[in-house]
Parts: structure tokens; C-alpha cells; sequence
């Protein structure tokens, strides 16, 4: 009898601690995960910027923007990240400088994230195509060209 209520207690609290978690599941998979920043256009004079080793890391609430070992040194910033009218629209707010393992509450200037494409610290994407593999976001200053990494 002994056996059977240690049993019972066992599958008791395995069940609560499995149903008491909350699994943070992506949103859109085919938005949020790492991506390389390919390409980007910007809307006012029609010019493609070619990137090299520059990457986004969309997750359903924040995004990271970085260079990794990339030859012009330019520095991380993480931002909150949050999906607008039914996930047709994402929008990027508050980039603050990359910290260790948070940011440094330090506010990110437009000039340091011109060249990942964002031409404003709270920028607004129309998402024209999210397929898993790729992902194109649209916004007033650029047209940002991703591929899944």
C-alpha cells in the first residue's frame, strides 16, 4: 500500500509540474527564429545594401540585431519585438545596446542601426513574405531580405 500512494504521489506531482509550465511556443514560426540579414533596400532612393554576417533573432516578444565577426564591428542591439493586426504587420520598439546577457539601458542611436536596415528606433514592418525559408519585411525607410539560418 505503502508503494502505490508513493506512486500515486510521484505521478501527482510530475503531473502539475508538466501542466504547470507555460511553453513559450513561437507565434509564427515562419517569422520568429534566426535569420540572415541578405539585403536591404531602402524606399527612399531605390539603393540595395548588400550585407555580410549581419543577423536578426526574432523571438515571439524580443529581437536581437547583430554583426558576428563581421568586418565593420558594428554592435548588438535587443528590442521588444510584438506581431500587429493578425501578424500581418511586426513592430520593433525601445533598441537598447546589447549586454552581456540583457541590454545595457543604454538607447541605441538611429545612426547605429542604419546599417541593419531600421531607420528609426520603433519600426513598423508590413511582413510581405514569410514562408520559413525566407522572410521579407517592409517599412517606411527599407525593404529588409532574410533567409532562415
Amino acid at each position: 500500500m505503502d508503494k502505490v500512494i508513493r506512486m500515486a504521489l510521484a505521478a501527482f506531482l510530475l503531473c502539475a509540474v508538466c501542466c504547470g509550465c507555460d511553453w513559450k511556443d513561437p507565434i509564427d514560426e515562419d517569422i520568429e527564429g534566426f535569420w540572415r540579414l541578405e539585403r536591404f533596400e531602402t524606399r527612399a532612393d531605390g539603393q540595395m545594401h548588400e550585407c555580410e554576417r549581419m543577423y536578426y533573432s526574432i523571438t515571439r516578444m524580443v529581437v536581437e540585431v547583430s554583426e558576428r565577426q563581421g568586418p565593420n564591428g558594428y554592435d548588438s542591439f535587443v528590442a521588444r519585438f510584438e506581431y500587429k493586426d493578425g501578424r500581418k504587420k511586426v513592430v520593433m520598439r525601445d533598441f537598447k545596446r546589447r549586454a552581456a546577457t540583457s541590454d545595457s539601458h543604454e538607447d541605441a542611436t538611429v545612426e547605429e542601426l542604419l546599417p541593419f536596415g531600421l531607420g528609426a528606433t520603433t519600426t513598423e514592418f508590413e511582413v510581405v513574405v514569410a514562408d520559413g525559408d525566407n522572410l521579407v519585411l517592409r517599412s517606411d525607410y527599407a525593404t529588409l531580405q532574410l533567409t532562415r539560418f
